[in-house]
């Protein structure tokens, strides 16, 4: 009899913690996951809170470039008022390069009216690169 009221408190121990799936700190699935000692903090959206989510003009053509299955990396700044587009090519594809080049320039200057410089020159993609690093 002993041990049937030693296991009958550890249950109610058990459901008392929330050890068991059934706890009593039920959570819908549309509430938001927190980290240990999170549970206080007040869940806000970004959309609640003000915070743009648009991203901008560069990354916006970074985006779209990378893409493409011939590039390997793409660096975006906007420099005099020109957007400056360095881009590294996959290797054995530089011969791509010219065209992707007058594709993509020509349609970017349309959507978006703006004069664009493209580049696939190894060494400009690292000075763009570099000047990218110093600004931040």
């Amino acid at each position: 009899m002993r041990l049937l009221h030693t296991y009958g408190i550890l249950l109610v121990l058990f459901q008392l913690t929330g050890c068991f799936n059934d706890s009593i700190y039920k959570k819908d699935e549309s509430s938001p996951e927190f980290l240990p000692r999170e549970y206080y903090r007040k869940h806000i959206s970004l959309s609640e809170a003000g915070v743009s989510t648009a991203s901008s003009l560069a990354e916006q053509m970074k985006r779209e470039i990378k893409k493409d299955k011939f590039i390997k990396r793409a660096v975006v700044v906007k420099k005099e008022g020109k957007y400056v587009v360095a881009i590294q090519m996959k290797s054995y594809h530089y011969k791509k390069a010219d065209l992707l080049s007058k594709k993509y320039k020509q349609t970017w200057e349309e959507q978006w009216k703006i004069p664009i410089e493209i580049t696939f020159n190894p060494e400009e993609y690292r000075k763009v690169e570099r000047e990218l690093a110093t600004k931040k």
